[in-house]
């Protein structure tokens, strides 16, 4: 099969395994992987739990309804009512397809009721086992048809414009196959937004898929344990740091040449010259995380809608989440060995006394003098981290206004209301309203 060959995932179910094993080989050449089970009770879970990754479904005619239930005759009549209320629930068919021993006809009255709406598009539906290769209902012929329908499809075709991408996400892969199904759901809204109407997921995609990328880091010894709060949560914050080089809350932690530039040089901001996220890739990575932070409470099975006022904004930042799993990827395949990867996480030099500065009389404390809401209305200040300002510390966005500004941009204070949170003694009004210059 070829390296730039898609591969599709096909459900096969049949009770014989040594049936579809033979045709292992031959699927491949097809670019398909057989996803084999050998009864419809199982296969069923397998679809319900993966339906986004099935690209079409082949079924014996004569197979066990579950482990237990031998009655195969009934087989076809059972699975399908079952199989069709699932592509009802998931809202998407899926191409499925007969393939028997023996002869078929008396099917004929099932597939007569499903063929004529989909006989354009998914071709014949009835096969034979053991048939030549020539022979129109022969199983190289079901592959091949199976093949021209699948590239057709929506999520396919994303596949195939991001297999740099996906190389890298699924099944005993790189990051987890749930980042898989977030991403290719996203990307298919992007591209087919006709098919994918009522967009909604179980939490914040754009983050959980950023968390996943994040695990994998950590199973890789390049994101230290420190990073995962002691327990089994992400801190994103702390983690983008680590990756980007860049001081963190466990900031005695590095990857690579600590606080040092290519040439050796000590950087103001802590920058590692061998951190695993360049400086770009860490700016793009934060501002996912700074995008997404007003749903980074989001319960799991909660939808998440896009707002379509910000939708050219979500989408934007999915294709460059795009761009920070392929340079991910990429360097991971650079770096392999695990034990070599934590051992570049090293601590930073601690400042001796001697390096410390000393003065001849100590410095008086200053005692900070809060402004008025009418002296920092119409100030203008710049975004430094998430909904932080670079030079005004009594004030930040609220959640609402968070999520439309980026990192870095100018702003000019409106409006103003007093915080009632818990960190009004550090940042006691919120910011209701600006203008951006």
């Amino acid at each position: 099969m070829s390296k730039e060959m898609i591969t599709y995932k096909v459900l096969w179910v049949d009770d014989d395994w040594s049936i579809v094993q033979p045709y292992q080989l031959i699927a491949e050449d097809y670019g398909l992987e057989l996803i084999h089970r050998d009864n419809w009770e199982e296969a069923q879970t397998y679809l319900n739990d993966n339906f986004d990754e099935i690209s079409a479904i082949i079924l014996d005619a004569n197979c066990k309804i579950s482990k237990y239930n031998l009655e195969k005759e009934t087989f076809i009549p059972s699975v399908l009512p079952s199989m069709l209320q699932l592509f009802g629930k998931k809202q998407r068919m899926i191409s499925w397809y007969l393939l028997s021993a023996g002869t078929m006809s008396h099917f004929d009255f099932i597939i007569q009721s499903a063929q004529p709406h989909h006989q354009k598009e998914w071709g014949n539906m009835l096969y034979l086992k053991d048939l030549e290769d020539e022979n129109p209902q022969s199983s190289a012929k079901l592959f091949k048809t199976i093949q021209r329908v699948v590239k057709d499809r929506a999520f396919n075709t994303v596949l195939f414009k991001h297999k740099d991408v996906f190389k890298y996400i699924g099944e005993d892969k790189l990051i987890d196959n749930r980042a898989r199904q977030y991403l290719l759901r996203m990307l298919s809204s992007l591209y087919y937004p006709e098919e994918n109407i009522k967009f909604q997921f179980e939490g914040n995609p754009l983050r959980k898929v950023l968390e996943y990328l994040f695990r994998a880091a950590n199973k890789k010894g390049l994101l230290p344990d420190e990073c995962l709060d002691g327990g089994d949560n992400i801190n994103l914050l702390e983690s983008n740091k680590f990756m980007s080089g860049l001081n963190t809350r466990y900031s005695k932690l590095r990857y690579g040449n600590p606080g040092k530039d290519i040439n050796g040089k000590t950087t103001e901001n802590g920058r590692g010259g061998d951190s695993i996220f360049p400086e770009h890739i860490g700016y793009m990575s934060q501002a996912i995380i700074q995008y997404t932070s007003a749903d980074s409470h989001t319960k799991e099975n909660d939808p998440y809608t896009i707002d379509s006022d910000n939708k050219e904004m979500f989408f934007g930042f999915v294709l460059q989440l795009c761009h920070i799993i392929k340079y991910f990827g990429e360097f991971v395949e650079k770096h392999p060995n695990i034990k070599e990867n934590k051992k570049m996480i090293r601590k930073v030099d601690e400042p001796t006394k001697e390096s410390q500065p000393t003065y001849k009389q100590p410095i008086p404390s200053v005692k900070r003098k809060e402004p008025t809401k009418d002296e920092l209305t119409g100030t203008k200040q710049t975004v430094l981290n998430g909904d932080r300002f670079k030079y005004c510390g009594y004030c930040k966005l609220s959640p609402e206004i968070a999520k439309t500004v980026l990192i870095s941009q100018s702003i000019t204070i409106k409006a103003l209301e007093d915080n009632t949170g818990e960190d009004r003694k550090k940042y006691p009004y919120i910011v209701t309203e600006i203008s951006t210059d």
